[in-house]
């Protein structure tokens, strides 16, 4: 008996997933058109098919990576006999194929749990939803089919593989590209179920109500992926940074912005049934930004430590299923247009419904603007232009103000109620915390001379007051209202509404974020430093002495090592910045350089090796201020979220009991 091998195994899976998804949609069209109910389910359960089989071949990709099945070319490029397991198995993502064929099950996964998962809210979304979702996986299948193959097998035999990348080598990024794709490809899910609702003419929630708890995941666990790929950025690059504006951080940061975005405009066609037709426009861009996404990552066109190399030419695939993609929603969007009316109910200038608008105003110009200064240099060269790069310099002045603005907004927020507000009662409660963000701004313009960080502290200090009283004053209505104790109230108020003072702790890490970032960015000291051994050098209030340098060889690769004593500001810490040479399958070996940082609630000690001649070490130094705040605002964000999402109410979220906050639904 002829064993199966695992190549055309692999491949024949695909070919199987993709003739399924293929007769999901046509089986659930006819049957839609034909008014046939059988022929519509058989689309479904074909997408079922289609999800195990995906499953399945992703199942052998894995089973050849762990078993070192170097005759597959994904395996010999990315694996080697001596690499440890854990990095064999997340090695699936590392290389070309694989990430398209990863993309590719997660959207399996999440049509998986659409199919099954029985609906809450409007039965009649689910089948045309998955329809979408079948179109867009129908794409990824003929990629994964025709253009780059995961199971392509290599001309010769070899014995051992490439290995994995050295930067690659490090815990986060056996996760960071899973979070990224688990928020990329769940932003799918609203856009389906948005194009079924528009698809079917429907005027009401269903789409908006089915799809809230997915939203909020997808969100989460592209805030996770971005905040990991940062700290990644920050520990191993070595460039003393977590955000560089590099075009493939952007590309995962905009369609984050437009989520956000959309989160909060949910909330005002939930709450008073407006910015109907805003919504549907938002998940649209947010979707269709996932497939610039992709498309700026896989093409090769950029030049980004990111980036993979266009070795498959599979960029014009891409290109044109964007520009189908945008066409077709547009005008879809178009010709339904009629059911997107908002209610006809008025909402005042000074009013929740107003400050998300402003809201949305902010977010979507810092999309347009960060999408202006990525697509420029590609445009400029497609159009015979000379090179152009866009730096950090162009997004810093733009990303500041905005962000400025927008933590000002929450601290406003809160204040303000549905429908309409009076400006006085507004300005009494805004009165303490103004007053305390200007005395913020103040003692910081003072202490510091730095306008920019004294501003960025008073509004940090304006919002943070405004969400901490927001907290206070559910804490002491419990306490008032049921007589319960302290710690009893607090976990009492939280349960209570856990949406709302979710949404509160997810603000209040964005507030905590920010904070590290503006530090950070404002109050960083650099030096660049040549010393021998015994030698010290001063920077922002510590003394580094550098104690030896040497050479070992862990592993079998070659190290050089600096090690480093830090005293100042009460600590004492030894750090050991390194460059490791790992050896290449043509040519001689590489450096790898790996920073040494200690992290304090102030303020890091960043180190890094740079080169040396001799026994003299050149030295890159810097004390970034608060930098260990981002990664603690995005815990907080994560537990803000988790929070949320536990609201025993469901998809429904907190509606209004108002008679006219609904009737525009009828």
């Amino acid at each position: 008996m002829c064993p199966i091998s695992l190549p055309s195994l692999g491949a024949d899976l695909l070919r199987l997933a993709g003739i399924a998804a293929l007769y999901s949609v046509l089986a659930y069209a006819l049957g839609h058109f034909l008014r046939r109910p059988r022929l519509r389910e058989s689309g479904l359960g074909a997408a079922i098919g289609f999800s195990l089989s995906v499953i399945a071949a992703a199942t052998v990709l894995w089973r050849g990576l762990v078993t070192d099945q170097f005759n597959l070319v994904a395996v010999a490029q990315e694996t080697s006999r001596t690499l440890p397991l854990a990095y064999k198995i997340t090695a699936f993502w590392s290389g070309f194929s694989g990430s398209l064929l990863l993309w590719l099950l997660v959207l399996a996964i999440y049509i998986l749990y659409a199919t099954l998962r029985p609906p809450r809210h409007d039965p009649e979304l689910q089948g045309p939803a998955i329809f979408v979702m079948e179109i867009v996986a129908i794409f990824y299948l003929f990629v994964v089919n025709f253009v780059s193959n995961p199971f392509q097998q290599g001309p010769v035999p070899v014995y051992d593989g490439a290995g994995l990348n050295p930067l690659l080598q490090y815990p986060e990024m056996m996760i960071h590209p899973l979070l990224l794709y688990a928020g990329y490809v769940g932003l799918t899910v609203p856009f389906a179920y948005a194009m079924a609702a528009l698809l079917l003419g429907r005027r009401d929630l269903g789409w908006l109500l089915q799809t809230r708890r997915t939203t909020l995941v997808a969100w989460l666990f592209l805030s996770a992926g971005i905040t990991l790929g940062a700290h990644w950025s920050y520990r191993v690059l070595g460039w003393g940074g977590y955000w560089a504006w590099d075009p493939v951080e952007n590309a995962a940061f905009l369609p984050w912005v437009t989520a956000t975005a959309f989160l909060h405009s949910a909330n005002v066609e939930q709450r008073r049934g407006l910015m109907r037709a805003w919504n549907v426009v938002l998940v649209g861009v947010t979707f269709l930004l996932t497939i610039l996404g992709t498309f700026i990552t896989r093409s090769g066109i950029v030049n980004s430590v990111h980036t993979f190399s266009n070795q498959n030419g599979v960029w014009p695939y891409f290109l044109g299923y964007l520009a189908l993609s945008a066409v077709l929603s547009a005008a879809l969007i178009v010709y339904r247009r009629d059911s997107l009316r908002d209610s006809p109910q008025a909402a005042g200038v000074v009013s929740k419904e107003g400050s998300f608008l402003v809201n949305n105003v902010l977010l979507v110009g810092l999309a347009v603007a960060i999408l202006w200064g990525t697509l420029y240099p590609l445009i400029s060269q497609a159009t015979g232009g000379l090179p152009v790069t866009v730096g950090p310099p162009f997004y810093d002045a733009v990303a500041g103000p905005i962000a400025l603005a927008l933590i000002v907004l929450m601290g406003i927020c809160p204040l303000i109620p549905w429908r309409q507000a009076t400006l006085r009662r507004t300005l009494r409660g805004l009165a303490a915390p103004f007053a305390l963000g200007v005395v913020a701004l103040v003692a910081v313009l003072v202490t510091t001379r730095s306008s920019s960080l004294a501003v960025l502290v008073g509004g940090l200090w304006l919002a943070a007051a405004t969400l901490v009283r927001e907290f206070y004053l559910g804490w002491q209505a419990r306490r008032r209202g049921r007589g319960e104790g302290p710690l009893r109230a607090v976990v009492g108020f939280l349960g209570q509404n856990r949406r709302r003072y979710g949404g509160y702790t997810v603000h209040l890490g964005i507030l905590v974020l920010a904070a590290g970032i503006g530090f950070s960015t404002l109050q960083s000291v650099q030096r660049t430093v040549t010393l021998g051994p015994g030698q010290s050098a001063r920077i922002g209030g510590y003394t580094v002495r550098m104690e030896r340098l040497a050479t070992s060889y862990p592993l079998g690769e070659r190290q050089v090592a600096a090690t480093l004593a830090v005293t100042g500001q009460g600590r004492g810490v030894t750090l050991r910045p390194s460059q490791t040479f790992y050896p290449q399958v043509v040519g001689p070996a590489q450096p790898n350089g790996l920073p040494a940082v200690a992290s304090a609630p102030l303020a890091d000690i960043y180190t890094v090796l740079s080169g040396w001649q001799g026994r003299q070490a050149t030295l890159l130094l810097l004390v970034e201020p608060l930098v260990s705040w981002i990664w603690f605002g995005a815990l907080v964000v994560v537990l803000g979220i988790l929070l949320s999402l536990s609201d025993g109410r469901g998809d429904a979220g907190e509606r209004s009991s108002r008679k006219e906050d609904r009737a525009w639904i009828a």
